[in-house]
């Protein structure tokens, strides 16, 4: 499974346990090339703490057919909103907003 393929996979999964969520953004680059760069994810949920961007690290887990690390900064919808606006600081780690991995 690729890593994009990969990636849908993990936001129709959080999707499915996280009631809240509103959009799932794929962070690009996401470095095809190289099984140890994590996929990144941008996740939109009602009511979460606002503590701006604080990615969370996850290992691989082939049991569950996830074979690469992935990285997810969850945000609340002011956030995502601040970060649309350049209120809130996002470009610095050299990441750019991508698809949004729920839409049909």
């Amino acid at each position: 499974m690729s890593k994009l393929e990969t990636a849908r996979k993990l936001a129709r999964a959080h999707s499915e346990v996280e009631p809240r969520l509103k959009y799932v953004y794929l962070l690009e680059p996401i470095g095809d090339n190289d099984p140890k760069e994590p996929i990144k994810l941008l996740e939109v949920v009602e009511g979460t703490l606002e503590q701006g961007i604080e990615p969370v690290a996850f290992t691989a887990d082939p049991a569950h057919g996830i074979e690469y690390p992935s990285l997810i900064v969850e945000i609340s919808p002011s956030e995502y909103a601040a970060i649309q606006c350049r209120k809130l600081d996002f470009g610095t780690r050299g990441w750019t907003i991508g698809s949004d991995l729920l839409a049909a």
